[in-house]
């Protein structure tokens, strides 16, 4: 072999040593190295940040307390469940007006609407303000987040609501006062909404209001403990109360047409509403004073829907009326003959088929000294006409 050869093999040789050598000693050794350059850039930034921090300790702590006292002051305006405590100490306040009848309550399930707090293990923060793992793994490490997580999954609150609508009726500074407790209650309550209607000649404001109740449950928030010591509960039925026209004796008693279920109404009868198909040759809807000459009394409207029907019984320069409203403008005033009781007949029919849209939503208020017999005839079985969706004072319904 040549020299010249010799020497050629002896430089392939050198430059095969140095790529090896690069490959599999320098190259390892230098990722390496950027690595450990990286988690040192990582760790010098968060060791800033934590500088930082530190020189503001005193100014961050001051701050918690702060923020955490405010915290538990808004908290306090939030019930920490929604027991029957809560409805019956609201009632309560709302029956310490005598001119403010519940006639209908709603009491909603609560929902679970959202969760106040956070969760999870805690993150790094680079000084950029980037969310970065820390490459810490020691014991004391992992003793920290977990102690951090168990803060966290404390300080967590569940927030719940409830729907809560009632039907009522009542004197204006009534309605004012009770929209005031409502707004001023000691725990979170609100007004969705508020429907009014006005009788002028009884002087009588009613309608629906719907509210929501809230609360914030969590795990230092105890269940509420009332004494309902000085409330009567147990009562047979909650909407009737000591004294008005709501209370227990309105109805004592009445049992005058209990026989076949209020049947000899039908036969006899001081105002009537009746209940007929759209496709039908007279009015859907047709409310009237019964008896002879009675026809400028007859009110009505062939509309293929759901219409609102309000009774109003009232005393007046010491006679008794009866205003009855179909809809939300046609009404008529008559004078009350009988002399012992008001009978009203509700004459329905079966529907004619899925399009028979027909149907009376009816309201019944009664302020006079006569009780008032309602009859509900003929009405559909499966899919009913006629919903008395509100009654007060001295009314009974077969």
């Amino acid at each position: 072999m040549k020299d010249s050869e010799k020497t050629l093999l002896i430089v392939l040789a050198g430059i095969a040593v140095i790529v090896l050598s690069f490959l599999y000693v320098m190259k390892p050794n230098w990722e390496e190295t950027q690595a450990l350059k990286a988690e040192c850039t990582q760790l010098q930034d968060r060791l800033t940040l934590l500088q930082q921090k530190e020189a503001r300790r005193d100014e961050y702590l001051a701050g918690i307390e702060e923020y955490e006292a405010a915290f538990q002051e808004e908290m306090e305006h939030f019930a920490p469940d929604l027991n029957q405590e809560v409805t019956i100490m609201f009632l309560e306040g709302i029956k310490d007006n005598n001119e403010f009848d519940i006639s209908t309550l709603g009491l909603g399930a609560p929902e679970q609407f959202y969760t106040l707090g956070t969760s999870g293990a805690d993150t790094s923060l680079a000084a950029d303000g980037t969310a970065t793992a820390d490459p810490a793994t020691t014991e004391a490490a992992t003793t920290d987040v977990a102690a951090t997580e168990a803060v966290v999954e404390d300080n967590t609150y569940e927030c719940y609501r409830a729907s809560f609508p009632i039907t009522y009726s009542g004197s204006y500074e009534s309605l004012k006062d009770v929209i005031r407790y409502v707004n001023e209650y000691e725990d979170r309550m609100t007004i969705n909404s508020i429907d009014i209607a006005y009788a002028a000649d009884a002087d009588l404001y009613s309608g629906n209001i719907e509210m929501k109740i809230y609360s914030i449950q969590g795990p230092d928030r105890p269940e509420t403990s009332m004494e309902l010591n000085e409330i009567e509960t147990g009562a047979e039925n909650i909407f009737k109360g000591e004294g008005g026209s709501g209370s227990s004796s309105a109805t004592e008693g009445m049992t005058k047409y209990d026989e076949n279920d209020g049947a000899a109404i039908e036969s006899s009868y001081d105002f009537y509403a009746m209940l007929n198909a759209a496709s039908s040759d007279v009015s859907a809807k047709v409310v009237g004073q019964n008896g002879a000459g009675k026809e400028a009394s007859v009110i009505s409207n062939s509309d293929n829907d759901v219409t609102t029907l309000t009774f109003d019984f009232y005393e007046k320069d010491g006679k008794n009326y009866c205003k009855y409203t179909l809809g939300s403008s046609v009404s008529y005033e008559a004078e009350v003959t009988s002399a012992e009781d008001i009978k009203l007949l509700l004459q329905s029919s079966a529907r004619k088929n899925d399009d028979d849209k027909v149907g009376l939503k009816v309201t019944i208020r009664n302020t006079t000294k006569l009780p008032v017999y309602v009859k509900v005839a003929g009405d559909d079985s499966v899919s009913p006409r006629v919903n008395v969706v509100s009654k007060s004072g001295a009314v009974k319904v077969y």
